[in-house]
């Protein structure tokens, strides 16, 4: 059972990292210059959506893993008796399960209605875009946060890790 619970440990820890940085980079990083360096807005939205271009069933795939491999160590570390880890985790999963809704509204409503967008609406939709994006950041950096606060309310004697992922 420790195999698999440090595999487990591992699988959620790298997804959870590889969502919060790649999101974090193109967000903080990547779309700022990108905006700065196109002069031509209709050159900086060919650009973003040809970055973004078949992203999304990659990041798709690393937030089911993220929040499978956390569904799996719950069960795995299941104490009903510790109130505070138990308000942590409904926590996580709210974070997770918001994060989620939001990705898929970017991906599959936003994103398409800003890339088919008139010039005269670019403003608008890199605006709303660059507020999803930063909520996007929030959830992921929330999620980080609450795992870490799980450790400190899961006893050091408590499963075979002892940390509360």
């Amino acid at each position: 059972m420790r195999a698999l619970e440090q595999l487990l440990f591992w699988v959620h820890g790298m997804s959870s990292a590889a969502w919060f940085g790649a999101i974090f980079y193109r967000t903080l990083i990547v779309d700022a210059k990108a905006f700065g360096y196109f002069p031509d807005r209709a050159d900086y939205e060919r650009f973003s959506t040809y970055l973004a271009h078949g992203m999304r069933y990659l990041v798709t795939a690393g937030i089911l893993t993220s929040g499978l491999s956390g569904f799996a160590l719950m069960g795995l570390r299941w104490d009903a008796t510790n109130e505070a880890w138990l308000g942590l985790m409904v926590g996580k999963v709210a974070v997770w399960l918001a994060a989620c809704g939001l990705f898929a509204y970017v991906s599959w409503i936003h994103w398409p209605w800003r890339s088919l967008a008139a010039p005269h609406e670019f403003a608008e939709y890199r605006r709303s875009g660059v507020l999803l994006a930063v909520g996007m950041v929030v959830l992921s950096g929330a999620g980080f946060a609450l795992g870490q606060a799980c450790r400190l309310a899961y006893p050091l004697g408590g499963g075979s890790l002892g940390s509360g992922f």
